[in-house]
């Protein structure tokens, strides 16, 4: 369907973030939502109609922290490899998304940022590019997770302005351990250059990561994980994460990083509007393979997980339609406050409410047709439609 034309979806089920579900369908013209449709009303005449058969039909997925699938890593480089990336991730209903580049030498960096900047600026190939997530280098060496030795190195202020210069702009999000020689005046470039300041892979103690938040880191990556743990006499970072007002906080609600009584109290410590899910997906999400190797290192996977020799775990294998699933049986927030986690918060974060998040008049047709058990069935961008899943066969 080409963006200049109309399309009306009916017999659908609008799930909205925070709302309540509603039987209806909405008009589509020139890539954005014209108007909602009441229930029953018939598309204007001339107009081509999709069935959504009683599927609900949600705002488009936004993953903010997320490294590769379909058997591709965006460290892996080329624009071969990221479009493959791109056309891949909507059968999980995701529209957009931050790729995430952890940490490696600075020329590799560079060329990655200017590489992907090319699909922020417009290039598009299946979910679009809403920026970049930098995570690392600048990271602890002792709770480094699944990222290389070689590569974890002090905060420097002048590698990072030729990052910045580099990104032009689509930089977003960057994850720093605030203990780290120089990374306080680290934070402050960050903010300064609008990029959400990021802590995670951190030691860090509680009035080390009060003095980062005051200079203003202000979220949290993949709360729990390669952090120390919440101890009663020493709460650390995560103590001044959770207690913090300014610092909003992702999640990966695969049962593996995080036990589900770990999320359930995570959800009644922080506001709902302050918290994202995110899958952390490597080159394995969405296929069945039982080995890959990742920067020179062999990884194993299993039905927990993908992990290095050591048990590290590494990324995720969490398509984002079984992440919000997951986060509905976990926790028994409805439907509909679990999509925020998912559509308006992540477009909040990065101010394109006026674009992404939810399926009002006038934001980008990004939409997912999803079925009563969470998969997708159909996801539509900019009013087109990239995937579509084929009934099955008898």
């Amino acid at each position: 369907m080409s963006v200049s034309e109309k399309t009306a979806i009916v017999n659908a089920v609008l799930l909205r973030p925070g709302r309540p579900e509603s039987r209806e369908g909405l008009l589509i013209e020139g890539g954005r939502i014209a108007r909602l449709l009441e229930k029953g009303e018939a598309p204007p005449e001339g107009v081509s109609a999709i069935d959504a058969g009683g599927n609900y039909l949600a705002p488009g997925f936004i993953d903010l922290h997320i490294h590769g699938g379909g058997g591709d890593d965006f460290l892996s480089g080329g624009s071969r490899t990221l479009d493959r990336i791109f056309k891949f991730l909507p059968r999980f209903g995701v529209t957009s998304l931050l790729p995430t580049v952890s940490a490696t030498a600075t020329g590799q960096i560079r060329e990655l940022v200017g590489l992907i900047k090319s699909y922020y600026r417009g290039k598009e190939k299946g979910s679009r590019v809403l920026g970049i997530n930098l995570e690392g280098p600048y990271l602890s060496i002792g709770k480094r997770g699944a990222q290389p030795l070689r590569f974890i190195r002090p905060p420097s202020l002048e590698e990072l302005k030729e990052i910045l210069r580099e990104a032009g702009g689509a930089i977003r999000i960057m994850t720093v351990a605030p203990e780290l020689e120089g990374a306080i005046p680290l934070i402050r470039l960050l903010k300064r250059s609008g990029v959400v300041a990021a802590v995670g892979h951190t030691t860090a103690d509680y009035e080390t990561t009060r003095r980062a938040i005051r200079a203003g880191l202000s979220y949290a990556t993949h709360i729990f994980n390669s952090y120390p743990p919440l101890h009663h006499r020493q709460p650390g970072a995560l103590g001044a994460v959770l207690e913090s007002d300014r610092v909003r906080a992702e999640l990966i609600s695969d049962g593996v990083h995080l036990s589900p009584v770990v999320i359930r109290l995570l959800f009644r410590l922080k506001a709902l509007e302050d918290l994202f899910l995110v899958t952390d997906g490597v080159a394995v999400m969405g296929r069945r393979l039982k080995k890959f190797t990742m920067g020179g290192r062999e990884v194993t996977v299993d039905r927990d997980g993908a992990r290095l020799p050591d048990g590290t775990l590494v990324g995720s294998l969490l398509p984002m339609n079984r992440a919000l699933a997951n986060v509905v049986d976990f926790t028994g927030i409805s439907l509909s406050d679990a999509l925020s986690l998912v559509t308006a918060n992540p477009a909040r974060l990065l101010s394109l409410e006026d674009r992404k998040g939810d399926l009002r008049p006038g934001l980008d047709a990004d939409l997912v047709l999803l079925d009563r058990k969470g998969d997708v069935r159909r996801t539509i961008i900019a009013g087109r439609t990239v995937y579509r899943k084929e009934p099955a066969h008898r």
